[in-house]
Order: C-alpha cells, then sequence, then structure tokens
C-alpha cells in the first residue's frame, strides 16, 4: 500500500524542496520504492536532481490529461527513486484547472495509475494555496509541513 505525502507550506523558502529530496533519498536507501511529484513551477526539485524531462513531457502534461503518469515518470541516480518532473508550464495548470469539473482531485485521479508501483509518494507543493497545492492535499495521506526555526 503507498503512502501519499504532500509537503507543504504556503511561504517560500522553509526547505520544502531540500525536504522532498533528502525524504526521497532516505526513503530510496532504505529501499523503500519512492516517487518523487515536483508539483511546484518553479521545478526546483527537478533541477536539484540534475534531471531535465524526456521530450518536455512533465507533470502538466499529465494534469492536462494528455498522457498517463507513468510516461513522465524519470528514474534518478539513486535506486528507488523516480521523480515526475515539472517544469515553469505548470503554473498554466492553475488557469486551466480553475474550470474543470473535480478541479481539486486531478491530481489525486492521475496518481491512481501508480498507487501500486511505490511505496511511497512525495509531493513537492508550490509556496501557495492555490490549485496545484489544494490538488496536492487532496490527493495526499498525510502533510509535512517544513517551517523556518
Amino acid at each position: 500500500m503507498v503512502t501519499v505525502i504532500a509537503i507543504a507550506n504556503q511561504k517560500g523558502g522553509v526547505g520544502k524542496t531540500t525536504t522532498a529530496m533528502n525524504l526521497g533519498a532516505a526513503l530510496a536507501r532504505a529501499g523503500h520504492r519512492t516517487l518523487l511529484v515536483d508539483a511546484d513551477p518553479q521545478s526546483n526539485a527537478t533541477s536539484g536532481l540534475g534531471l531535465t524531462p524526456k521530450h518536455g513531457i512533465t507533470l502538466y502534461d499529465a494534469l492536462a490529461e494528455k498522457i498517463s503518469l507513468n510516461t513522465c515518470v524519470l528514474p534518478v541516480r539513486q535506486s528507488n527513486l523516480f521523480i515526475v518532473p515539472a517544469t515553469p508550464d505548470l503554473g498554466g495548470a492553475e488557469v486551466e484547472l480553475a474550470s474543470a469539473m473535480a478541479r481539486e482531485k486531478r491530481l489525486e485521479r492521475t496518481l491512481a495509475q501508480i498507487r501500486n508501483d511505490y511505496e511511497y509518494v512525495l509531493i513537492d507543493c508550490s509556496p501557495s494555496l492555490g490549485l496545484l497545492t489544494l490538488n496536492a492535499l487532496t490527493a495526499s495521506d498525510a502533510v509535512l509541513i517544513p517551517v523556518q526555526c
């Protein structure tokens, strides 16, 4: 059974991406098949892991229901760690989801495609309470809220 954890805080600079990347690496190193979903248009988790999306395929394409989520998943150098990358184009999803039916459940439906493939799914959220973060919270079993000391 997969555990989905959103790493969220409305404030920027509190370590959301750092927490997501390090927790993902630690879980993977412990032998848990882990997926990191970069749900932040700043795409710092993607670039922080030294990756660029293959053929420009990102979370945006899966949320727009153009492709399956499996098509977006990239392996990371760390064994057992995978990422769904993002680019700044993901910011357009906020606008496009605004008029969609059940817009707060789009990520949950998208993640349902891969729920049996991973033990942990970590969602790195943007520093806002917009539709992308709302989707991450709706899709999650738990929320980790990093705060600045």
